[in-house]
């Protein structure tokens, strides 16, 4: 197989330690289901369930939960995300958006994006809660309360602090510690916990518990509810109880794509799984699949980088919130728009030369109504944080799905147990034309696109991962490793990576490029910046592969990350 020479290639840098961490030695493999998340008890969370009889839904509904207790930095309660659903028996997919909302009142709260990210200013309405509880609701067999069981026993007994979250909390102590509820569960004596120490969240067992028993009531409206819009008052925040009360999950269809015969099914707008199926119908324009792989070719590497930066073009001048905005989505996945785009793209050097330069296309005439929008700016959050998990059942049912808190520790700001998010820093101030422009009740656009890819109607890969502004270049980096470059899923997940966009300066890169193809790359007008090894700064895939031929479960649970996958 065309993967087999870059496995070796992969094996000999880690082995001299040019990649910083090791490959598993067998991947791991299912046949009743299979489960890959960013935390190993996140991923024994949702086998425990589909043990006990639940499916997909209820083991992603269970994972999400027990993530947000044991991988707290990146989700939770106070956050929100969403899930693609495949139901294998109807060949139907489904789209549950709960991304974090603005408060009716949030232009009151003075919010300013350059001083009040990680406090209560910046607090959206979560919206993790109404999602899993509605996807519960749909889709799940089993009781709510049994669905929670491992996400409540996490908070009430503890967990064992692993090395990423224990650097998490050293690198953001001053965001840990400016909130008292918040340093109480991450420091002990005012000294930040260490690796191998158990937090125990009793607080937030409590909230749980409130969750199993009532439901999506027990949460956005009642006691509960008054005491968390009271605690963010006091903290300065500004949601109201009619914020808890109004919110509602959004359930909606994906965006659909196809690319070399394989079926696309991603996150629709204002989340950016359009990206992912413009950028593969660009590169689909290109014969990939008898080029050498990008880490070998200056050539390939440029053209994918390109896309991508096209890409990044369109989503900032075009994506939105559809309930306030004319996303114009049907063109800018249109195949005819990316032949056009494909076109534009200089194969032989940086063109234009400045990464910012690059302009937004045309989607509008390749889309029946018309409209335009002007060029955002864009706030480039290096250091945001999300969480990605993807589970398959016996039955052939899949969830694909993506939450966070915004930044690393969200807001920073805990009541009752839930660590709260930071989603006002997603939205655009100045630019009074964006399509991102802040408004009351708005939610801003993201970067998460949770994808599920079906080949003759059967599920083939379940993929997604954090990573802020890099998921949608990770994500289709990983994808044409899988379909383009036949790499198995392990070898697709560890293969190194690359990023840029439309508000970059530089063209980032992990160091298994090869050194002469970065020269290459100078030479073509790139600036480029090495990470050494494998870096989370790229993401943290979590994959399941669908083999096609003896319908095992391969699941893949990125090395740049503490997960696992689990399959049994």
């Amino acid at each position: 197989m065309k993967n087999l020479q870059l496995h070796f290639t992969f094996l000999f840098l880690i082995i001299t330690g040019l990649f910083s961490l090791s490959i598993a030695q067998n991947t791991p493999v299912g046949e009743n289901g299979m489960v890959a998340t960013a935390h190993p008890l996140a991923s024994e969370a949702a086998i425990e369930i589909l043990k006990n009889g639940g499916n997909a839904i209820d083991a992603a509904v269970a994972a999400a939960f027990a993530i947000g207790v044991v991988e707290p930095d990146g989700s939770g309660l106070g956050g929100g995300g969403g899930m693609v659903v495949y139901l294998k028996d109807k060949n139907e997919s489904y789209y549950i958006n709960y991304y974090a909302r603005a408060s009716e009142r949030a232009s009151e709260s003075g919010y300013s994006g350059s001083k009040d990210a990680h406090t209560a200013k910046a607090i959206c309405v979560p919206g993790t809660v109404a999602g899993l509880t509605m996807a519960h609701e749909k889709f799940g067999t089993l009781p709510l309360s049994k669905v929670l069981e491992p996400a409540i026993r996490f908070a009430s007994e503890g967990f064992e602090i692993d090395a990423t979250l224990a650097r998490l909390i050293l690198d953001r102590i001053e965001t840990v510690m400016a909130d008292e509820e918040t340093m109480n569960v991450f420091c002990e004596d005012e000294f930040p916990r260490m690796e191998g120490e158990i937090i125990v969240q009793p607080k937030l067992a409590k909230t749980l518990s409130i969750i199993a028993n009532e439901g999506r009531k027990g949460f956005y409206e009642g006691e509960l509810a008054k005491s968390m819009v009271q605690g963010i008052s006091e903290r300065g925040g500004v949601l109201t109880l009619n914020d808890f009360a109004s919110y509602e999950a959004q359930f909606t269809r994906p965006v659909y794509g196809t690319y070399r015969g394989y079926e696309i099914v991603s996150a629709n707008a204002p989340h950016s799984g359009l990206c992912l199926i413009e950028a593969l119908n660009i590169l689909e324009n290109y014969d990939l699949k008898n080029a050498p792989h990008y880490s070998e070719s200056a050539k390939v590497l440029h053209l994918i980088a390109e896309t991508e930066r096209f890409v990044y073009a369109d989503r900032t001048a075009y994506l939105g919130d559809p309930r306030v905005a004319d996303v114009p989505v049907s063109g800018l996945i249109s195949k005819e728009y990316a032949k056009k785009r494909f076109e534009q793209i200089n194969q032989e050097k940086l063109d234009p030369p400045v990464y910012r330069d690059i302009e937004e296309g045309d989607p509008f005439p390749f889309r029946k109504n018309k409209g335009a929008y002007s060029k955002d700016e864009v706030n480039s959050l290096l250091d945001g944080h999300t969480t990605h998990m993807s589970i398959i059942d016996k039955d052939g049912n899949c969830v694909a799905l993506t939450q966070t808190l915004g930044l690393f520790f969200g807001s920073g700001q805990t009541v009752n147990g839930v660590l709260f998010n930071c989603a006002m820093t997603n939205f655009s101030y100045r630019n009074k034309k964006s399509v991102n422009l802040f408004k009351d009740g708005k939610q801003s656009r993201s970067t998460i696109m949770p994808t599920i890819i079906l080949k003759d109607g059967k599920p083939f890969l379940v993929a997604g991962t954090p990573g802020a502004a890099r998921i949608i270049s990770t994500l289709i980096e990983v994808v044409i490793n899988m379909i383009d470059f036949e790499f198995n899923v392990e070898d697709a997940n560890l293969a190194p990576r690359f990023f840029v966009r439309d508000n970059e300066d530089f063209l980032y890169m992990e160091s298994g490029i090869k050194p002469e193809v970065r020269a290459e790359l100078e030479k073509m007008g790139h600036t480029i910046r090495v990470y050494e090894g494998i870096d989370l700064f790229f993401g943290g895939v979590q994959m399941i592969y669908i083999d096609p031929e003896d319908g095992k479960f391969y699941g893949s649970a990125d090395k740049r990350r503490g997960g696992k996958a689990i399959g049994y």
